[in-house]
């Protein structure tokens, strides 16, 4: 597959550097909605309460906050830290068969046998007089999550109500194995439903763990989910075909073509968990790996992997911008946003740019994911560049 991904602010942006659209130009305005951005999850969602709680909002509280997503707590739901932060205090589902549930009690330990993701499907067991109703898939439209948001603000704990509805489930048409949710929410003293992505047209995916909001590393949880938008690191890199629940193959020698015979011998099957990391780094030119990203809206980015088939390959013949671990970058040759400060990481003794011989030709697979941008004046065809 083929992929020029794009930090788009519009339309206009992918369409204004030739005057004939080029086939990168096509490319790009195809895949808008995966739109590169320094946010790992996806917009700040702010909750207008009475004293301005939010979903990550100027207090840094609720869901996707700093080191939390969403999560599960014990038998029951509950989204958010293993503690009394965040606790769901009801559950209803309007499009199940015919349940007119509503549970009460922190956790859902009532009539609620627990909830599951298998990739990006959430399933659910609910249980209405000894009966049990499994649920999963689209039978999860209509589903709305009554959370109590609870913090201590100058000694005194605080709660706001939030509500959480899940408007559509999608199955995308890029990966066969994703399927983007459409929510809504609103808090306990507004009527008016607001959507997760800050888009109601952007949907969002549920990854098992959270991811720590300061340093973008994904805490493997098994307690916790997260839902990433679209339109954000972590969505993306799932709809490029980083999913980190499937597998792929490795080979030592990427340029090689090997038997079957031979693949059985040499070729491992692995996880993709550490792609969909190392391309949340690179999504967001978090270079060091310490969450701080290096990027604007507007700038394209080639991304290829060495996986055998791979997922995505090489379109361009733009400059290689660096290689990329779950860690950050593993070697790199340009900054993509060099008003950004050189990262430190990268630097010399001598407070220079550091220099590497063979960036890009991920020598003995050391790298996930590699990536090129459109350099200005690089003389690559590509329009003169931007």
């Amino acid at each position: 597959m083929r992929l020029i991904s794009a930090v788009v602010v519009s339309a206009l942006v992918l369409g204004s550097a030739c005057d004939e659209g080029t086939a990168q130009d096509l490319e790009a305005s195809f895949r808008t909605e995966n739109t590169n951005t320094p946010k790992l999850q996806g917009p700040e969602l702010v909750i207008n309460g009475p004293l301005g709680l939010g979903i990550n909002g100027p207090l840094g509280l609720g869901i996707n906050g700093p080191g939390f997503g969403l999560g599960i707590n014990g038998p029951g739901l509950g989204l958010g830290l293993n503690g009394p932060w965040l606790q769901v205090v009801g559950i209803s589902f309007f499009n199940g068969p015919g349940l007119g549930l509503g549970l009460n009690g922190p956790g859902l330990g009532l009539g609620l046998n627990g909830i599951t993701l298998d990739g990006s499907q959430l399933s659910v067991v609910v249980t209405k007089d000894g009966v049990s109703y499994p649920m999963s898939g689209t039978d999860l439209i209509g589903a709305e999550f009554e959370l109590s948001l609870k913090v201590d603000v100058d000694g005194q704990q605080v709660t706001q109500q939030v509500f959480l509805r899940i408007d559509n489930i999608v199955q995308s048409s890029q990966q066969d194995d994703v399927y983007l949710y459409y929510m809504t929410y609103r808090s306990g003293t507004d009527q008016a439903w607001q959507s997760y992505c800050a888009d109601n047209t952007v949907g969002a995916i549920p990854f098992k763990g959270v991811w720590n909001q300061t340093t973008g590393a994904h805490v493997d949880d098994p307690s916790a989910f997260t839902f990433g938008c679209a339109n954000a690191a972590v969505g993306k890199c799932a709809l490029w075909g980083y999913r980190p629940w499937a597998t792929a193959t490795r080979c030592p020698d990427p340029d090689k073509e090997y038997s079957d015979k031979q693949k059985a011998k040499k070729c491992t099957t692995i996880s993709l968990q550490d792609h969909h990391q190392a391309c949340t780094r690179m999504v967001r030119a978090d270079y060091c790996g310490n969450g701080t990203p290096a990027t604007v809206d507007g700038t394209l980015i080639d991304v290829w992997d060495t996986l055998a088939p791979p997922i995505q390959t090489q379109f361009t013949d733009w400059p290689v911008e660096a290689e990329w671990g779950p860690d950050g970058a593993t070697c790199m040759n340009y900054m993509r946003h060099p008003e950004f400060g050189y990262p430190a990481c990268f630097l010399d003794k001598k407070g220079k740019p550091m220099k590497f011989s063979d960036c890009g030709s991920n020598k003995k697979q050391r790298s996930e994911l590699i990536n090129a941008f459109d350099k200005p004046g690089s003389g690559d065809g590509q329009c003169g560049g931007h």
